[in-house]
């Protein structure tokens, strides 16, 4: 199964390691470990030579911890970014409509400028967003808002590409494991996506991508659970309105004046739902039914979907051959018991093997392999860390903490963050999986640090003391 990677083609991906993200499946995960280490150091050396003058706060965590240069892989657990960073602006930013901060604030996390856009006028998040989105190569990314504040993930529209070519390869077999044989994949079949069409949350951007890119832009041949907009500023609101509620302080939720005033136009959008989401049915049932299509989703809506599905008597909809990919977990939401029999009654097919992935790399979707292990793609270099210390640990055998990414297909921000997971990490040395696979791998159950301290995940960084603090510190003042 492992294939030897000629001395040309190590140099190749190191001096562009987003190459690694278009390797098919079953090159990936055959790379022997010292070609492997060879790659992903020199990338490293590459991306952080390249961006570390122009990304403000890495010039930062790089100087509190005196590396001028990366030596060895070792060296990347010092710079990496607490996940909270990307939610490190005051949030009278937004509250109060500065949305120049907002830019400056953004723009220390980014190599595309962020001065030189326009926020006159400005009243709203998704105005805001939309303002990189058609004045730079900028497609930020929030997050869902559920602990009552957006994070802001400035990515490239490149890097939005890199993403979805990432996931069409995790779509793969791996060598003589069951799969779409033929190798079709996205712009070969219909695509159905179970959530929104537009906004800029991960989900949405995603399909975006998928379209620009597979689809040649054309939406014929996708279809969405809804074609509409997820706003951003909805999902800041309901996220602060639940952390208020929390604290009873619901009152003293500020909106901005750009909020009241689009007020009926989201009120609108509330009452056209069930019409949306009769089309949607319709077109499963008249158009789709029977057809080899691509279905991708997140758990949550996955699961209403397929509920609301069998409601309605749709079952068995899709032909047996057709591709299933579903990611995340549940979000704190509670599912059916039986939800994975429901998906599987409504589909027609079996229950997909779940993803793993995050929003702050360009490309780190893993499909579960059969033994039940996330594998860990080439163009990410995981490192563990004591969750009390940020202490690294060793980098062999089998070690449990906090998972560590370096993502160096990251072009135009720095790939590195600890992520606020705890995982058991098996770099493979020891105890190779089963199915085949080279390189590291999560073994056991991903378990959220908040959901472990009661809430509290409170961010140690590797190196320095205090180095999560002053980095938020110096985040802060940024958008100020």
């Amino acid at each position: 199964m492992a294939t030897q990677i000629e001395p040309r083609e190590a140099a190749t991906m190191s001096d562009d390691p987003a190459t690694l993200v278009d390797l098919p499946l079953t090159a990936k995960f055959s790379i022997p470990q010292a070609d492997l280490d060879v790659i992903q150091l020199r990338g490293l050396q590459q991306r952080f030579d390249d961006l570390v003058h122009r990304i403000p706060v890495l010039a930062r965590f790089a100087e509190e911890q005196n590396l001028s240069r990366i030596e060895r892989i070792e060296d990347g657990a010092l710079l990496l970014f607490p996940h909270t960073i990307y939610k490190s602006y005051p949030l009278s930013g937004i509250e109060k409509g500065r949305y120049d901060q907002m830019s400056r604030w953004l723009g220390s996390l980014t190599a595309i400028d962020t001065a030189a856009v326009d926020c006159d006028g400005c009243d709203s998040i998704d105005d805001w967003i939309e303002r990189f989105d058609t004045q730079t190569d900028l497609r930020v990314r929030h997050s869902s808002g559920t602990t009552g504040k957006l994070s802001f993930i400035p990515q490239s529209r490149a890097e939005a590409i890199t993403s979805v070519r990432g996931i069409a390869r995790a779509l793969e077999p791996f060598g003589n494991e069951p799969g779409a044989r033929d190798g079709a994949t996205f712009g070969d079949l219909p695509l159905i996506a179970f959530g929104y069409r537009h906004g800029s949350q991960s989900f949405p951007r995603s399909v975006a991508a998928i379209i620009e890119h597979f689809y040649g832009g054309g939406e014929n041949r996708v279809l969405c659970l809804d074609p509409g907009r997820i706003s951003a500023d909805m999902a800041s609101l309901a996220g602060r309105l639940e952390g208020a509620q929390a604290r009873g302080a619901v009152g003293r939720v500020a909106l901005s004046p750009g909020l009241m005033a689009r007020r009926e136009a989201f009120l609108r959008e509330q009452e056209e739902a069930p019409r949306h989401r009769e089309a949607f049915f319709d077109a499963l049932n008249d158009t789709y039914r029977g057809q080899r299509v691509i279905l991708k989703g997140v758990l949550p809506p996955t699961v209403g979907v397929a509920v609301e599905g069998l409601a309605r008597g749709l079952e068995g909809l899709f032909a047996r051959d057709s591709i299933f990919f579903v990611a995340g977990g549940a979000k704190g939401q509670n599912l059916p018991d039986d939800y994975r029999e429901q998906v599987e009654r409504f589909t027609g097919l079996p229950f997909p093997a779940q993803g793993y992935g995050m929003s702050e790399a360009a490309s780190a979707i893993t499909l579960m392999c059969p033994h039940g292990h996330y594998h860990i793609v080439p163009n990410l270099i995981p490192y563990l860390v004591d969750p009390d210390s940020g202490v690294p640990l060793p980098r062999k055998g089998r070690q449990t903490g906090r998972l560590g990414i370096l993502d160096i297909a990251c072009e135009t921000r720095w790939g590195g963050f600890l992520t606020g997971d705890e995982v058991t990490l098996d770099f493979g040395d020891a105890t190779p999986c089963g199915c085949g696979r080279r390189g590291a791998y999560i073994a056991g159950e991903i378990r959220r640090y908040s959901e472990i301290r009661g809430g509290d995940d409170k961010i140690t960084c590797a190196g320095a003391p205090g180095l999560n603090d002053r980095a938020l510190d110096f985040m802060s003042k940024a958008g100020s």
